[in-house]
Order: C-alpha cells, then sequence, then structure tokens
C-alpha cells in the first residue's frame, strides 16, 4: 500500500513543475519513470520515501542512518545534513567491486553500524539518478531490514526548499 501510494505521489511530483528537467516529459514517460522506481522498490525489498517524509523524520530526530551515494566532489557540493557519504554506481551488478565505489563492504557495515533494525535511508541525485538503488539493494543484501529510498534525491529536497550543506567554500 505505501509503495502504490508513494509512486502515486511520484506521479505527482513528475508531473509537476518542480520536476526541473530541462524539457516537459509526456505522460508515458512520467509513467515509465514511476513504473521503473516502482518496480525496484518492489524487487529490492526497500520502502520509498519522499523528501516531506525524510524531513519529517530528521525534524522529530528518529534514529536512522542518512546515506548519500553520489560520488565524494557531488556529496561536497550539497547534500543533506546529518548524512554520509558513501559512492555507489547507477547500475546495480550484484558485483561489490563493480557496485561499491565509497569502499569495502566492512567499511560500509561499519558506517551503517552493528544494528540491523535501524533504519537506513539512501538517496543520490534525483528521480533518474540510480545510486540510491544499488545502496538501498547492498544496504538490504547486508541484512539491514529498515531500508528506505529517497527517489528525488538532493535535487528534490532542494526544490522542496529545504536546506543544504555544502564542504565547498
Amino acid at each position: 500500500m505505501k509503495k502504490t501510494l508513494s509512486a502515486l505521489a511520484l506521479t505527482a511530483f513528475f508531473a509537476s513543475p518542480l520536476f526541473a528537467e530541462p524539457q516537459t516529459l509526456k505522460e508515458n514517460e512520467i509513467e515509465e519513470n514511476v513504473l521503473k522506481i516502482h518496480h525496484e522498490a518492489d524487487q529490492g525489498g526497500y520502502e520509498l520515501l519522499s523528501v516531506g517524509e525524510l524531513k519529517q523524520m530528521l525534524d522529530e530526530k528518529e534514529h536512522l542512518v542518512l546515506i548519500d551515494a553520489h560520488p565524494q566532489n557531488q556529496f561536497d557540493e550539497a547534500y543533506i545534513a546529518g548524512a554520509n557519504n558513501f559512492e555507489f554506481q547507477g547500475k546495480f551488478t550484484r558485483n561489490w567491486k563493480d557496485d561499491a565505489v565509497g569502499g569495502s563492504q566492512e567499511a560500509y557495515k561499519a558506517l551503517l553500524g552493528h544494528d540491523l533494525n535501524k533504519k537506513i535511508v539512501v538517496y543520490c541525485g534525483g528521480n533518474k539518478c540510480g545510486r540510491s538503488n544499488t545502496a538501498a539493494l547492498w544496504t538490504k543484501e547486508l541484512g539491514y531490514h529498515h531500508v528506505y529510498r529517497v527517489t528525488s534525491g538532493i535535487k528534490g529536497w532542494q526544490d522542496a526548499g529545504f536546506p543544504v550543506q555544502s564542504a565547498k567554500k
């Protein structure tokens, strides 16, 4: 039910003027993106989360680990306060060495912590970025039970007017 509602919310998001694509997407393109994201979440066994839901979780100081799956240089440009950077590739291959650029499985597990029941939230650049899917899939693969993906990522966060941090001066 939550995944279906999230898919409907994504449809509304893609159709809104906030979706900053250089061209206007056609309804069939919006539908394709929404179904792709829904299928990835369904197959991966993780939940979808909106930027508004993430903002509420952070405002309420919920205990979670927030992972930004961007390359370090993009993370340094803009990230959500409290996020940890661990780079993943956009296409999941099931081979750690191909999928994770950020380091070893042990380093990722150390970043996530030993509590497999902790909430883990991953994001990347936006709805077309697959890095957050790869991060979510590996997080599930490593045994974490409560994995969430914010598909609109840092772009959706910024479009919503939420503040970002930057390591750039």
